[in-house]
């Protein structure tokens, strides 16, 4: 089980990793930091001499060892050996002929709870799309409200009309459905306290990310003063970090992505440390079908783990880079029982394709305000 080769590849602003060892066995791996690809990509390629000639079967000790080299706090350096320990494990897997989730204790459920991200950028489309998926058996959606020119509007305006959006979704699908709030970071504590008192009538099955991420403290001070569930932690990358969010009791869902949080061997340590405190695991997951391949072999095992996000998997560039995508069945999320993380990533695809900066994809990005300063406070 030594590693002979480390290959990497960019698709568009996905970092892919390719783990073969002497014996064959390759696994796959994706670093999920977005916003500059080609460093995750550069981060792994240092790697590369660490794990050449290393044994395969050992995720916990590479990751501790290289985590622990520098000691850098680093979201880069993260997200490099997430992908890495995520092809350890679907090596692992391959070998022994058995599936990830059961590697780390077997099932806790027979299919997995898949939220809908929508991706819209007016009301009117917002609310169509919303249909659309209630229609298609999805039970949970997740809507985006802060549209269009948002970050010039007054603030007595924008946050009454924008809980306006989310009473207006609620309406339109009735109560069999939960609908969780994305903010993205959008508002100040005190703005956001408001804004979730407009909403608590229609009961949104999490708020999310109300303020930037920058300070434990601030989240520590708003979570007991928005009535409802708040969800935080997308953007942090370590244990100790998701220790201190998950002390906040105000905070009922804690969202690591395996991509970036240190893969399966620190993902399973997040969810056991929420699991101590009653909190509950929706995992980031906005990238490539691989990265929701991992979060369902993780859901399968993971008790505290709720909802899996999704965005539509069945157009491009999802299908290139996979040679095939997750099968779901209306609203859920199908489990596969094929050895190792149970997908394969197209490397005839992978081998030709181009990096492409994340740029402003999916509204992404620091909005001015009206008067042209940033509005992310």
């Amino acid at each position: 089980m030594r590693i002979e080769a480390v290959e990497t590849f960019i698709a568009g602003h996905w970092t892919f990793v390719a783990v073969t060892t002497e014996s064959g066995v390759t696994g796959f791996g994706e670093s999920t930091y977005f916003p500059h690809a080609q460093a995750a990509r550069a981060v792994i390629e240092d790697l590369r001499a660490e794990y050449v000639g290393a044994d395969a079967r050992r995720a916990e000790f590479h990751f501790q060892r290289l985590h622990k080299l520098h000691s850098m706090r680093d979201a880069v350096a993260t997200s490099a050996l997430a992908a890495l320990d995520q092809a350890l494990w679907d090596i692992k897997g391959k070998a022994l002929q058995a599936p990830v989730w059961d590697l780390l204790g077997g099932r806790v459920r027979d299919r997995v709870r898949a939220i809908l991200l929508i991706e819209a950028t007016t009301p009117d489309e917002l609310l169509a799309k919303a249909r659309e998926a209630q229609a298609e058996g999805f039970t949970a959606i997740k809507i985006k409200p802060f549209l269009g020119d948002w970050a010039v509007k007054p603030m007595a305006r924008l946050l009454r009309e924008t809980a306006d959006l989310v009473h207006q979704v609620r309406g339109e699908l009735g109560w069999d459905i939960d609908i969780a709030v994305e903010i993205h970071r959008n508002l100040t504590p005190d703005q956001a306290a408001v804004f979730a008192a407009d909403l608590r009538a229609m009961r949104p099955y999490f708020i999310e990310d109300p303020i930037q991420p920058f300070s434990v403290a601030s989240a520590a001070a708003l979570a007991p003063r928005i009535e409802g569930t708040v969800a935080l932690a997308e953007r942090n990358s370590n244990i100790w970090e998701f220790r201190e969010f998950s002390d906040i009791h105000g905070v009922a869902i804690l969202r690591p992505d395996v991509g970036l949080a240190g893969g399966f061997t620190q993902l399973r340590k997040i969810a056991a440390i929420a699991e101590s405190r009653h909190q509950r695991i929706v995992p980031h997951n906005f990238t490539s079908p691989w990265v929701t391949a991992c979060h369902i072999q993780l859901a399968a095992c993971t008790s505290n783990w709720d909802v899996q996000g999704y965005i539509r998997e069945d157009r491009r560039p999802w299908t290139d880079v996979v040679t095939a995508v997750n099968r779901r069945e209306g609203g859920y999320l199908l489990i596969p029982e094929t050895p190792g993380v149970g997908m394969s990533l197209d490397l005839d695809y992978l081998r030709q394709a181009q990096y492409e900066p994340f740029g402003h994809k999916f509204a992404h990005g620091a909005a001015r305000a009206a008067d042209g300063g940033v509005r992310h406070l």
